[in-house]
């Protein structure tokens, strides 16, 4: 179910979902502002939300506007992220399909010009990520003398990681790989860190604190990483 609702000079699309505890606002790729909540939420929530956040909503709207919403055609000249840097993308023909970083271009092998780019270029980076990740995770679990089961990358909406206590296993946001490094540190820090106290808790943020003690400046990085991300 969906609904419409207006806040201020806003237009704001309410998405209602099942079993949904929280609520999330989004701005989307479109520009669109939306909110996820549980049913028979009432508007007045909604709306204090929205207001709360409004001037980084018109900040963001603002920026994908100006930019008039680019669209990746995964072509060379264009300009793509990778762990907080800006590169060229170019694009080569070769025998196998392949990613590479070279200085400030980001080299695209593909066998053949009619396979999908973008998820050549997504797999590849994936793989990336993924070692870089492992790469912390060996690192801090000998700090912490924790030890994680599993990692795995998806995509994710409203979460850069999460951490299942059980299996230990970790879930790291695939789009940190556009990030500055350091904030995919501070992701598997944190991740490690419910391994030692599931809940964010006061005891949560001292261990944190102690194996990563920049975490405070690394949450205000991502925030302003993700509105200079905005519309690229």
């Amino acid at each position: 179910m969906q609904k419409i609702i207006s806040v201020d000079d806003l237009v704001v699309m309410i998405k209602y979902r099942k079993n949904m505890k929280n609520i999330y606002l989004k701005v989307e790729k479109n520009a669109d502002v939306v909110v996820s909540a549980p049913p028979r939420t009432p508007n007045y929530i909604i709306k204090k939300l929205v207001q709360e956040n409004i001037d980084e909503i018109k900040l963001r709207r603002n920026n994908i506007l100006k930019s008039g919403h680019t669209v990746k055609n995964y072509e060379t000249g264009e300009k793509h992220f990778v762990f907080g840097k800006e590169l060229t993308l170019e694009v080569r023909s070769g025998l196998k399909n392949s990613v590479g970083i070279v200085n400030d271009k980001l080299i695209l092998v593909i066998k053949d010009k009619e396979q999908d780019r973008e998820q050549i270029l997504i797999k590849e980076l994936r793989k990336i990520l993924y070692n870089s990740s492992l790469e912390f995770i060996n690192k801090y679990e000998k700090i912490m003398n924790v030890h994680a089961e599993e990692l795995r990358i998806k995509k994710m909406k409203t979460r850069w990681g999460t951490c299942n206590i059980t299996a230990k296993r970790i879930w790291i946001n695939y789009e940190l790989v556009k990030y500055p490094i350091e904030c995919l540190e501070h992701t598997i820090v944190h991740e490690l860190t419910h391994l030692l106290e599931t809940n964010h808790t006061p005891r949560f943020y001292s261990l944190l604190e102690k194996y990563y003690p920049n975490f405070r400046e690394n949450d205000k990085l991502i925030k302003e990483f993700s509105k200079k991300l905005v519309g690229k």
